[in-house]
């Protein structure tokens, strides 16, 4: 199967988790659904839903501050409210991408830079570029007694063993809405794991097509959801 990737980095990000309120905390990377949000701002689709698979590889440290910002109010312009904002510090990432619905098209606008909306990620202070990295022929993995270097996130149910290495700090991230189903709903929610540093983890995968695709690049394993 064809896959695509594309790099995007700003200098802040900040990705709210729907389930804060006075503290608005942030996801630790970027989210599969803004991922293809991303997608849609690329191709000019408002309120974009496909069925199309995102992988995400973490490319820089996870590194959290905690900023008050003076927000405007929603009942005026005279108020301003003090609000704590978690943002995250120089994120960068590596989207794949991977389906028959918009990846033509897809390709075609990042080779030409030709892009409809502006992309940031997550919020309009934190504005991005995408950056075509380039185009694979994947295999789809089946073994599940092999081995594998992930270099993308990968959701717990993925993981038969996880194989701990020296230096690497690992963390689960939860709550993760999996799929946008239009005129901002959501369904399912998913965990991963992931390294702090984006190092590569070492696991026996599981597979469940139904729920994720697994494909190896270049002897390495990516994890499409």
């Amino acid at each position: 199967m064809k896959v695509l990737a594309f790099d995007v980095k700003s200098s802040v990000a900040h990705f709210r988790r729907p389930d804060t309120t006075a503290t608005q905390l942030t996801y630790p990377f970027i989210p599969p659904t803004a991922a293809k949000g991303l997608v849609g701002a690329i191709l000019g689709i408002e309120d974009f839903t496909t069925n199309d698979k995102v992988g995400i590889e973490l490319r820089s440290n996870v590194r959290l501050v905690s900023q008050q910002l003076s927000l405007l109010h929603n009942g005026g312009s005279s108020f301003n409210r003090p609000t704590t904002i978690q943002l995250l510090v120089e994120p960068a990432y590596r989207i794949y991408y991977a389906g028959e619905q918009f990846f033509n098209e897809l390709e075609i606008a990042l080779k030409e830079k030709q892009f409809v909306y502006t992309t940031y990620l997550g919020s309009a202070f934190a504005i991005t570029t995408p950056v075509y990295a380039g185009t694979w022929e994947m295999s789809e993995v089946l073994d599940t007694g092999k081995t594998y270097r992930v270099r993308s996130i990968i959701p717990v149910t993925a993981i038969k063993e996880l194989i701990p290495k020296d230096g690497h700090y690992y963390q689960r991230a939860s709550g993760f809405m999996k799929r946008y189903e239009g005129n901002r709903t959501f369904s399912q929610s998913i965990d991963f794991i992931f390294e702090q540093s984006g190092k590569k983890l070492l696991v026996k995968p599981k597979l469940n097509q139904e729920e994720y695709q697994l494909v190896e690049i270049e002897g390495d394993l990516v994890c499409l959801v």
